[in-house]
């Protein structure tokens, strides 16, 4: 991390950004990620091969499918907020050293 000319700290050891950090933490702790994903992925080639077989009707394969559907789309928005979320604190890390910069 970098520390700006105004700054003692990094992000990563500023006692003031304690709290900020640990929800941060909290959130990456929260994320489901790839075992997700996986997960999905098996639901739905167990489904396909259930159709196949005939064990569920192709009308109920297709609700489960919709279902499995919402659920990816739920993980891509999760992913993108917190992407947002690093970028704006990586932004604010910049602003921070550039302000620090410009106080020279």
């Amino acid at each position: 991390m970098v520390v700006g000319a105004s700054q003692t700290y990094c992000y990563a050891h500023d006692p003031a950004r304690q709290g900020e950090r640990k929800r941060n933490a909290s959130r990456a702790g929260k994320s489901r990620g790839n075992g997700e994903i996986a997960a999905l992925k098996e639901q739905l080639r167990k489904l396909a091969d259930d159709v196949l077989e005939g064990r569920v009707d192709r009308s109920s394969a297709a609700v489960v499918n919709q279902i499995i559907n919402t659920r990816a789309r739920l993980l891509e928005v999760e992913r993108r907020i917190k992407e947002t979320e690093e970028l704006e604190e990586r932004l604010e890390a910049l602003e921070g050293v550039l302000k620090g910069r410009q106080a020279r």
